[in-house]
């Protein structure tokens, strides 16, 4: 419990109900401790706000003590199912972050085969997660029955309001499914995602035969040879996740070939090189004049930045080191 705690705070320190917890850690965890041993633990409640990136998006925040026990549930199920996930899952595991992915998908790039590029993304995925399959699959390597209690309890504590009804018709999967969705923002909800699409990926490489795929979350990458051929891909893509109440995105899903780049987390991935994203090249330059000519001290963040320029540059150099 303990080393949860730590995981669970780590790099949040000046957080208030982090600096709460941490006058009397102890106290917290014995209380924690007790309520799962007697199986009365219950989750929430949960704090929602909204934060401004590229978009807007609706956070979840979950209390301290539910964030201690994501850290135990993820502890506890990541050996069990990151040897069941295929090689290019990305998102929210060790050794498979953002830069990870790109460099997998810049070496899928320089093969001469990968003339054009599919990209699609899952529309409002972490909202749409049916519960009865979520709680299905979360729990089916899990043989301590307290365990699979706990996970079902967890699944169940969050619901999807009617908050995006009107980007989905009245007969979609989305509307007509009562029981899903999970929090952004829980450690928890991250390992679940990828639970939940592990069938899916196994589908895409086993079924489909699909060589070079790529998914980060909700976002999948697939390169071929001809645009015809990642049509036919898509609309069975489209057909398979309806299966699990899921919808692809209709205005994010891109054709195009593979010389005219590929953006990607931030990134634009080309056949010989990787370089930044549109946006993170703005963000870098605002951040520049406010540190040179706006009175401002941004020096931490232009470090940030020039961390994420070093993922950049050629690719065929980094081959041949």
């Amino acid at each position: 419990m303990y080393h949860c705690w730590l995981n669970a705070k780590r790099n949040k320190s000046k957080r208030l109900r982090v600096q709460q917890f941490g006058e009397d850690p102890l106290r917290y965890l014995t209380i924690i401790q007790e309520r799962l041993q007697s199986r009365s633990y219950s989750f929430g409640p949960y704090k929602s706000f909204t934060v401004r990136e590229k978009k807007f998006r609706h956070v979840v925040d979950a209390p301290m003590k539910d964030r201690v026990v994501h850290w135990m549930l993820y502890d506890y199920m990541l050996p069990i199912w990151q040897p069941r996930f295929i090689h290019d899952t990305y998102g929210n595991l060790p050794g498979r972050g953002t830069h990870a992915a790109v460099r997998r998908l810049a070496e899928f790039c320089r093969a001469p085969s990968s003339k054009w590029v599919l990209q699609l993304d899952i529309s409002k995925y972490f909202y749409s997660v049916n519960h009865d399959i979520l709680k299905s699959r979360v729990s089916r390597y899990i043989g301590d029955n307290d365990l699979r209690q706990l996970l079902i309890a967890l699944v169940d504590s969050f619901r999807t309001d009617g908050q995006y009804d009107d980007l989905f018709p009245p007969d979609s999967m989305y509307r007509q499914t009562a029981t899903k969705g999970m929090p952004i923002g829980n450690l928890s909800s991250q390992l679940f995602a990828n639970i939940f699409l592990n069938d899916f990926d196994h589908w895409i490489k086993q079924t489909l035969r699909i060589k070079k795929y790529i998914r980060y979350v909700d976002d999948m990458v697939i390169l071929g040879e001809t645009p015809e051929a990642l049509q036919a891909i898509c609309s069975q893509i489209v057909q398979k996740l309806a299966l699990d109440g899921l919808t692809i995105h209709p205005k994010k899903i891109r054709l195009a070939p593979t010389s005219a780049g590929v953006p990607f987390l931030g990134y634009v991935a080309w056949p010989a090189h990787i370089s930044a994203g549109k946006y993170v090249r703005g963000r870098y330059l605002h951040r520049l004049r406010q540190h040179e000519c706006g009175g401002f001290d941004r020096t931490e963040t232009l470090e940030s930045y020039l961390a994420i320029f070093s993922h950049t540059g050629s690719t065929l150099q980094r081959k041949a080191a």
